[in-house]
C-alpha cells in the first residue's frame, strides 16, 4: 500500500501557488509524504483507495461540492473518511454548517448578534412582506441562497417591487431556501470600514480588516484591537467556531454605523479563498497563508506521531514592524 501523510484536493493547480508551496515545504521539514490530488487524478485515486492500495492520513479538501451527488471530489472525501483519514473539513459537518438557513438559527439561539433575517423555505411559492418586516429589513436589503458561496446568487432588493425581485432572485436555485437580510452599513474607523474577515483554524483566530467593496485585506494589529475595542470580533468568531464545529473556515463580522454593535454577517465559509496579496490586490496577506499552511501541517504531523492534538486558543497578530506598535 502507498501511504501519504498529507493530501490536498485542488481543482486547478497554478504554477508557483504560494499556499501549495507552503504546504509542501512544511511537509518536507517534517519528513512527511505530500500529495496534491487534482480532477484528472480522481478516478484512479478513488479506485486505489477503495481497493486498499492507497491511504491518506490527513486530507485538506479545497475542491468538493458536498451537495452535488455526482461530484467526484465529494466522493473522494467520503472514501477517505471511510478509510480512517482525518479530513479538513469533515464533509458531514460542512453539510450542516454551510446551510445558512440552519446556522442562522443556531447563532440566534446562542445570542450571537445577526442582521434581521427572514428565511423563505423552498416549498413556499412566494413571500409578501408585511409592514413590520419591511421596516426591520430596511431598503435596500439582501437576498441570498442558504447554500450559496462566493457571492453567487446574492442580490440587492429594492423596496419598490420586492415581491417580483424576490421571486426572480429565487430562480437562481428553486430547490434552496433563501434568506432575506438587513444590510449592515459599517462604521468608519480611521478611513477603513469596520468590517472584518476572520479565519478560524483549530481554535486559533486570525482577524483581518476586509473591505466589503474592494475585497482587500489587512491583518488586524494588537494596537488596533485595543484602540478600536475589537475584542468582540474575537469573541464572536470563537463562539461561531464552537457552534459550527468546523476545523478551518472564515466568517465576517461588522460594526454597524447605526448602533455601533458587532454583527455576524457571513457565518461560515469553508474552502477559504487563499490566493496571495503579493500577486492579487484582493488577496490574503502572504504571512497569513504561510501561518495557515504551517498550522495545518503541524496538526497532521502531531496526528502522525501520536502526540496530543488538543486545540489551544490563540490569536494571531502580524509581526511587529519598525513603526511603534506599543499599546
Amino acid at each position: 500500500m502507498v501511504s501519504y501523510d498529507f493530501g490536498v484536493g485542488w481543482p486547478d493547480i497554478e504554477e508557483n501557488d504560494l499556499f501549495l508551496m507552503a504546504l509542501r515545504s512544511e511537509c518536507q521539514v517534517r519528513n512527511m509524504k505530500f500529495i496534491v490530488i487534482t480532477e484528472k487524478d480522481l478516478p484512479k485515486i478513488i479506485k486505489e483507495i477503495e481497493n486498499g492500495k492507497l491511504h491518506v492520513e490527513f486530507y485538506l479538501d479545497m475542491a468538493s461540492n458536498i451537495y452535488d451527488e455526482n461530484d467526484l471530489f465529494s466522493r473522494l472525501c467520503y472514501c477517505l473518511k471511510d478509510s480512517g483519514c482525518y479530513i479538513v473539513d469533515d464533509p458531514d459537518d460542512v453539510k450542516s454548517a454551510a446551510d445558512k438557513s440552519i446556522t442562522h438559527f443556531k447563532l440566534s439561539n446562542a445570542r450571537i448578534p445577526t442582521p434581521y433575517t427572514i428565511v423563505i423555505r423552498h416549498w413556499a411559492p412566494s413571500h409578501r412582506l408585511i409592514e413590520e418586516e419591511r421596516h426591520k429589513l430596511g431598503s435596500p436589503f439582501i437576498i441570498k441562497p442558504a447554500l450559496g458561496y462566493g457571492q453567487k446568487g446574492v442580490k440587492i432588493i429594492h423596496s419598490h417591487r420586492p415581491l417580483k425581485d424576490i421571486s426572480d432572485a429565487r430562480l437562481f436555485d428553486p430547490g434552496d431556501n433563501f434568506l432575506l437580510q438587513e444590510i449592515i452599513k459599517p462604521v468608519n474607523l480611521n478611513g477603513r470600514p469596520g468590517w472584518f474577515r476572520i479565519y478560524n483554524l483549530f481554535g486559533e483566530i486570525i482577524p483581518c480588516w476586509w473591505h466589503q467593496e474592494t475585497h482587500e485585506y489587512w491583518q488586524v494589529t494588537l494596537k488596533e484591537t485595543v484602540e478600536y475595542h475589537l475584542l468582540p470580533v474575537i469573541k464572536i468568531a470563537a463562539e461561531i467556531a464552537a457552534i459550527v464545529k468546523i476545523d478551518w473556515f472564515s466568517c465576517e463580522i461588522a460594526i454597524s454605523n447605526k448602533d455601533n454593535k458587532f454583527y455576524a454577517i457571513d457565518y461560515m465559509n469553508d474552502q477559504c479563498a487563499i490566493y496571495p496579496k503579493s500577486q492579487y490586490k484582493d488577496g490574503v496577506p502572504d504571512d497569513i497563508i504561510k501561518i495557515i499552511a504551517e498550522r495545518l501541517v503541524e496538526k497532521a504531523w502531531r496526528r502522525k506521531i501520536g502526540e496530543s492534538t488538543l486545540t489551544y486558543r490563540a490569536i494571531w497578530f502580524p509581526k511587529i514592524k519598525i513603526i511603534d506598535e506599543n499599546i
